[in-house]
């Protein structure tokens, strides 16, 4: 197992694991562990959110891609391993804090692809409300549903939560205006999902 922390240090632990009878099946070896983070200062900053909860991670994982992100849900999956995504940690239902890995979103996954002629922006996970709604008002749009936490309230943790605001009662909530979304399955597969 490699674990490396914040200085770049890294930590290797190797060992012989046999079984102890002849019937016992070969051990298949993991996948090297992605690079996690476990200083205690870096993850009793991921300790909490908006919320009233704190819970310290046992690692912090900050993907810079798709690519990286699978591999990490690969290795969760096959080391069982439990995942915590996270945004920007605006949800005040604890979402975002939790004993496991909690993996960053708000690095690699910042970019729009706007579709204007067909009223449309995909955005990944870490775009926020603001940042939306400011690239579609030249064109006339809007994301309805204004969460009071808008100005940095990610775009997966918005969908992750079903994010609503004082508008929700006339224009529905989040999931109401998403037309797709694109999700990491627990076998590291990226799917497109549409709605209804």
């Amino acid at each position: 197992m490699v674990v490396s922390s914040v200085n770049g240090a890294v930590c290797a632990v190797r060992g012989s694991f046999r079984g102890t009878t002849a019937h016992c099946a070969p051990r298949t070896p993991l996948k090297p562990t992605p690079p996690l983070l476990t200083d205690p200062r870096i993850c009793a900053a991921y300790s909490e959110g908006a919320g009233i909860y704190r819970i310290v991670p046992a690692a912090v994982a900050v993907p810079r891609g798709v690519e990286e992100l699978q591999e990490l849900v690969r290795w969760a999956g096959a080391s069982g391993a439990p995942l915590v995504p996270r945004g920007a940690g605006s949800g005040m239902a604890g979402g975002s804090v939790g004993r496991g890995t909690v993996v960053d979103l708000s690095q690699g996954f910042h970019w729009t692809a706007p579709d204007w002629a067909r009223r449309r922006l995909w955005a990944g996970a870490s775009v926020t409300w603001a940042e939306v709604t400011a690239a579609a008002r030249p064109f006339g749009l809007r994301l309805p549903p204004d969460p009071s936490s808008g100005a940095f309230a990610t775009s997966g943790g918005m969908v992750a939560t079903n994010a609503a605001g004082p508008r929700s009662v006339r224009c529905g909530s989040v999931r109401s205006w998403i037309e797709a979304i694109e999700v990491i399955g627990a076998d590291g597969e990226a799917r497109r999902l549409r709605g209804r």
